[in-house]
């Protein structure tokens, strides 16, 4: 561990599964998982940590990149942004819900999907659809 370091080195690094939960600005907004191939906070060395610098990042034990929902870039070019072509307009208050669904419908079954709704004047407005394939 060198703490002198600017940003501070050391030996191990952490992985773990994240989810960035609400990337927006006023005209796109996203979800993006960032899954792992191992369960719960993992110390890792070298590659299996996902090294930029020696061009490992596609090797590691989680995805740097993530898999984001973005409903533009699925092909729902009119679900948000501003003003009201929109189906959810940002210059406006909404609320944002997101449901992680179980296999089991308790907190602790298997993750089996990722649900996104809006409201926005007193009006349920699913997700987006996605035109792509897969």
């Amino acid at each position: 561990w060198n703490s002198t370091s600017d940003p501070p080195v050391g030996k191990a690094g952490i992985c773990c599964a994240e989810m960035d939960i609400w990337e927006a600005n006023s005209r796109a907004e996203a979800y993006t998982p960032h899954p792992c191939s191992v369960t719960g906070p993992y110390a890792c060395e070298g590659t299996e940590c996902g090294d930029n610098a020696k061009n490992d990042r596609y090797q590691g034990v989680c995805d740097k990149d993530g898999c984001d929902f973005n409903p533009y870039r699925m092909g729902d070019e009119d679900f948000y942004g501003r003003h009201q072509k929109f189906k959810v307009d940002s210059t406006k208050m909404l609320t944002v819900v997101t449901q992680f669904i179980t296999s089991d419908g308790t907190d602790a079954g298997d993750l089996v999907d990722i649900r996104r709704y809006y409201i926005q004047d007193g009006v349920v407005i699913q997700n987006g659809n996605s035109s792509i394939a897969g």
